[in-house]
């Protein structure tokens, strides 16, 4: 690990004050985190250096959100939203397009941990996934304000901090209700680890549940329960059995995520859920792999009736397989990133900064919510395996920081010489 760095003193102390502060998601805890005040003590470092809060946003329930984010939303009542604001900063009272927009969630995975200094770096919760690529940003602002010739035009800069990327959320009640609002550049930066280069497409993903709402029955008398685990453990094998072929040929990721009815060896279980979940490249695929699923499904049951039907110990189950099973998408339909723009391409080329080949693995963020709305990149400092965001390793290197901050710098200062303007927010 590096052991010299410029990472500036005062920003080292911000990350380590961000990471202290308990801002795991309630997608994944079920209850309040401490996330207002880490916006406040993002808008405060802000400020210092010139921004202001230009809008505070309590997010209300969008009609298309996950069927999770509707759940854990009713679950929680009127305190899920009001936790989960997200902020505006502007480095004037911008009003329509800005040059550059910055976007990082400041939510995260748990379980949390507090920040832990280490050679060069620092651990923690959030360290490198996302709030080091945030604070990193006010650092290469700052850079770029102290050097700005007085006589050249300063771009007009946006900062989204942003809550509900984790836990499935997908940033239907952040990002993309801000980006629905005009909160958005003629370059929209998305501050992701992405191994220093810059992605312009991203992936989605579509998440299935089969759920069984059955009678559950003791050994005594299997024969008179209906049993979700034999339902859900043949679906899931039939469904993967016919949909790896056909998602190796779409390019669509297939990941069965979990079986759970229970875990007692005398009982059967009425009950049970499983989900499978689609990572997409293209809407095309998503919608050919949806499309496929449900005929897969209905092949299945079929299947599944002709077999177990004629076993005494399984015919309830199978006789009863249409009333007691639910099928469902807790989501599905949404965008995925893809845009190219040769004049901020060439700028940041100019800046040091690298683009992926077409043909990299890309993953899912909330850069999906910029699609249209000028051009978006998933752009940041370090790499979400090696530093081992989601784990309880997560760190990150302060010259890996420190290398973002520069290009950051130097990307501004291009702008400031270049007038790209808010027409260029229309593509």
């Amino acid at each position: 690990m590096a052991s010299r760095s410029m990472f500036s003193q005062h920003h080292k102390d911000l990350l380590s004050e961000l990471i202290s502060v308990d801002t795991v998601t309630p997608m994944e805890s079920g209850r309040c985190c401490d996330l207002p005040r880490a916006l406040d003590l993002y808008a405060a470092a802000a400020q210092r250096i010139g921004f202001t809060t230009l809008y505070r946003h309590v997010p209300t329930l969008d009609c298309e959100a996950p069927v999770s984010v509707k759940r854990r939303a009713e679950e929680m009542g009127p305190e899920f939203f009001a936790h989960q604001a997200s902020i505006v900063l502007g480095s004037q009272d911008i009003h329509g397009c800005a040059d550059v927009m910055f976007n990082f969630h400041m939510d995260t995975v748990g379980p949390f941990f507090p920040a832990r200094n280490l050679r060069g770096g620092i651990h923690g919760r959030g360290a490198a996934d996302n709030k080091g690529p945030g604070v990193a940003i006010l650092e290469g602002i700052e850079r770029w304000a102290a050097n700005h010739p007085p006589e050249k035009r300063r771009p007009r800069l946006l900062i989204q901090c942003v809550a509900g990327e984790e836990g499935g959320a997908m940033g239907v009640y952040g990002t993309k209700q801000l980006m629905e609002l005009g909160y958005h550049g003629s370059l929209n930066i998305f501050a992701i680890p992405s191994g220093g280069a810059y992605f312009d497409s991203s992936t989605c993903s579509m998440t299935l549940e089969l759920s069984v709402d059955g009678k559950g029955a003791t050994d005594d008398a299997p024969h008179r329960g209906d049993n979700a685990s034999l339902i859900l453990s043949y679906l899931c094998a039939e469904l993967a059995r016919q949909m790896g072929p056909i998602c190796s040929r779409t390019d669509v990721r297939m990941t069965l995520a979990g079986v759970a009815t229970g875990d007692m060896h005398n009982r059967v279980y009425g009950t049970g859920r499983a989900q499978f979940n689609f990572s997409y490249r293209t809407t095309r695929s998503g919608e050919l792999v949806k499309s496929a699923v449900t005929s897969a499904i209905e092949t299945a049951g079929f299947r599944f009736v002709d077999i177990f039907g004629g076993i005494d110990v399984f015919t309830r189950t199978a006789m009863r397989l249409d009333q007691i099973l639910t099928v469902r998408w807790l989501k599905s339909g949404l965008p995925v990133l893809t845009n190219r723009n040769a004049d901020w391409e060439r700028k940041l080329a100019d800046a040091g900064i690298k683009r992926h080949a077409d043909d990299a693995e890309t993953f899912t963020c909330d850069a999906m919510w910029g699609q249209g709305r000028g051009y978006s990149i998933m752009w940041g400092p370090g790499s979400l395996a090696t530093n081992g965001a989601h784990t309880s390793s997560e760190h990150i290197d302060f010259a890996d920081l420190d290398q973002f901050a520069d290009q950051v710098a130097a990307l501004l200062f291009i702008a400031s010489y270049e007038v790209t303007g808010a027409a260029a927010c229309q593509t």
